[in-house]
């Protein structure tokens, strides 16, 4: 038995509603935990639309069924044990009360070691209209986003949880905020690159 896989679903590709970004690193990677680099976002949402709700189930569907079979795997003396990790995070304010938002967690891990074993090492960012921006901003609190990747469950042996972590491939920026002040993603209305986004476009893009 895999104790550090056992499970045997896969993980899925994923796009998630629209949402606030909070303490986006969309460029400079936060090394403060991973001297590799970081590149991370938190998604800040309104529980209640339809569309995250769906995003909800979408990820605890996968979560529930590496979880009944880990339990399976584990037997039954283990699975007791077992729980689940929530897919998502309460929002609070800086008082620490709570602002009847969710928030979503995204990272992609290494970017260093990712770089040089040729592998993807930046977001890959689109506009409201779909083109893809050579030279993406850094990405300010409340802008308005939407991020594609991929959902992959997870087993924690040492706290006996059962989760998914987001993976963090692609972004769409539909309203900026600048620091300080079918495809994947639908046309929306809202930011576009201009001279700063190439022609190619979210189908074409690689990842």
């Amino acid at each position: 038995m895999n104790t550090t896989r056992p499970y045997k679903v896969k993980g899925i590709s994923f796009t998630t509603p629209k949402g606030k970004a909070l303490w986006c690193k969309n460029i400079e990677p936060d090394r403060k935990f991973n001297d590799k680099g970081d590149l991370t976002t938190s998604l800040v949402c309104d529980p209640n639309d339809e569309k995250v709700k769906e995003f909800i189930k979408l990820l605890e569907d996968l979560r529930d069924q590496a979880f009944n079979e880990t339990k399976e795997s584990l037997g039954e003396a283990k699975a007791k044990a077992v729980k689940v990790r929530p897919v998502f995070s309460e929002h609070t304010d800086r008082d620490g009360n709570s602002t009847g938002e969710i928030l979503f967690k995204l990272k992609l891990k290494d970017v260093d070691e990712k770089k040089e074993l040729g592998r993807q090492s930046a977001i890959a960012t689109f506009d409201a209209k779909k083109g893809l921006i050579a030279n993406p901003p850094a990405v300010g609190n409340d802008s308005v986003i939407r991020c594609a990747g991929f959902a992959n469950p997870y087993y924690m042996a040492s706290t006996k949880e059962v989760g998914v972590s987001l993976i963090w491939q692609k972004m769409q920026i539909i309203e900026l905020q600048s620091l300080g002040g079918g495809d994947e993603f639908g046309e929306e209305e809202g930011f576009e690159a201009g001279s700063a986004a190439s022609e190619t476009q979210f189908e074409e893009a690689p990842f």
